[in-house]
């Protein structure tokens, strides 16, 4: 779906002021919280200037150029896009923004207006204290690619496991701020999340919701900007044929000429149970020296209507220039995200692909006020329509464990995407009960499916 245009946006928010009226307005008379109307004015520079960074490698947003009448319509566009979404299934929002104040406010809507609301304690930095606590460095290390001539490093020490509770709650504290926990533990359904700095990278799906976690009540959507959450056009069509995909699995990496990588038997074992399950041709499943940058660029062009692109590979995000030195690893040649700028994929203007990054890193890039920037918002700018990317170096045996329960849930129980990675990683979790990060490891970036 083309982005919305300001124009646009401003005659459609328009024609809801009437239909949709914010619940605050109607029951109190008041004008909506001035906080919140800034929050989205920001948002909505954010969008340009994610626009402005895919089209031109430059990153600008106009800030508070944009008039405070557009916020109110945009609000009134997301409570009536919410209202309209949970006539199928109950879907909030969760809105979060930086201020000036350095915290993290948040917002969780539904389609009546704000339910609940906060701010986190103190200035927001990252969730670095949450990966930390969760060692996914320390215990991932043996995966990380090593640059060629550089002595290889010793072996990863193992303290004794740690309880990640406390660290979960902080978390949770902090990304819910207020009464938005306990609004989220009273309800369930779909939770739309607008990030801001690195909060889309964050695993919601082990986050503690009273005695549950937040993966038992709700599946989440990670979207790439305001536009998506106001306009009830951007929604993703979940009708996928698996058997027009496109699968890579544990390419041939021994010529990388800058890396050494360690071998991906899961990977390709998880490619080569997709293609044996749904019947996939044998053009279309590529592993080992086939897995080369030509021809999975010419096979996403070729297939038409390959509603799903799968990659089980190693990936490498860069939080300093995320599309010159992100990339996902292909033999011969990796790609990159510079490389999903060109016109390449001319029919992703038509429809629009699942793209599953079953790699390391792919959530990752670098960080703005309105979000994260790397490969998993390269791939929606070229056009997919939703991506499942990774939020640090995965586990080999747990990623194909969690992907074959997705592909499971989504291609044969026909789950709309987002629900089919909440119930893969409820799945995963049976297995790896004490270990969030292997089971939570996972996200889904883009628009919320039609059917959801």
């Amino acid at each position: 779906m083309p982005p919305l245009s300001r124009r646009r946006l401003m005659k459609y928010a328009a024609t809801l002021a009437a239909a949709a009226p914010f619940r605050v307005i109607a029951q109190t008379g008041a004008a909506p919280d001035p906080t919140l109307l800034a929050a989205v004015r920001d948002h909505l520079g954010y969008s340009v200037g994610f626009r402005r960074k895919f089209g031109t490698g430059i990153y600008s947003a106009p800030g508070r150029a944009i008039p405070p009448s557009l916020a109110a319509m945009t609000v009134r566009s997301i409570t009536h896009r919410l209202a309209q979404s949970s006539d199928m299934r109950r879907t909030c929002a969760l809105l979060h923004w930086r201020g000036s104040d350095g915290r993290l406010h948040g917002w969780l809507l539904d389609g009546t207006g704000v339910i609940a609301s906060g701010a986190s304690a103190g200035p927001y930095e990252s969730l670095s204290f949450l990966l930390n606590a969760l060692r996914v460095d320390a215990r991932t290390a043996t995966r990380a690619p090593i640059k060629r001539g550089s002595p290889r490093p010793p072996p990863p020490v193992f303290a004794a496991p740690t309880d990640p509770r406390a660290h979960f709650a902080r978390a949770r504290d902090t990304l819910l701020p207020g009464a938005i926990a306990a609004a989220l533990a009273e309800r369930s359904g779909r939770l739309l999340i607008l990030p801001a700095r690195d909060t889309g990278s964050a695993p919601y799906a082990a986050l503690p919701l009273g005695d549950a976690m937040l993966a038992d009540r709700w599946s989440t959507v990670i979207l790439p900007d305001i536009e998506t959450l106001a306009d009830p056009q951007r929604t993703f069509d979940t009708r996928l044929d698996p058997r027009n995909a496109l699968v890579v699995g544990n390419p041939d990496l021994s010529t990388d000429p800058a890396y050494e990588w360690s071998d991906l038997p899961g990977a390709a074992e998880e490619a080569q149970a997709f293609a044996k399950v749904f019947g996939l041709p044998p053009t279309r499943l590529l592993t080992g020296k086939a897995v080369t940058r030509e021809r999975v660029l010419a096979g996403i062009d070729n297939y038409g209507e390959a509603s799903i692109v799968y990659l089980a590979t190693h990936g490498l995000a860069n939080s300093v220039n995320p599309m010159d030195g992100s990339f996902v690893a292909l033999a011969n040649g990796h790609l990159y995200g510079r490389d999903l700028r060109t016109p390449r994929f001319q029919a992703w203007a038509a429809w629009h692909p699942l793209v599953i990054l079953s790699a390391c890193q792919t959530a990752l890039g670098k960080t703005f006020d309105g979000g994260t920037y790397g490969v998993a918002r390269g791939w929606i700018s070229a056009g997919a329509g939703q991506v499942v990317a990774s939020l640090w170096n995965v586990s080999d045996t747990a990623t194909q464990l969690l992907m074959l329960h997705f592909a499971e849930h989504a291609f044969l129980k026909r789950q709309p995407p987002e629900e089919a990675l909440r119930l893969a990683q409820l799945d995963a979790r049976s297995t790896f009960a004490n270990d969030p990060a292997a089971w939570a490891s996972f996200t889904l970036f883009g628009a919320p499916s039609a059917a959801g």
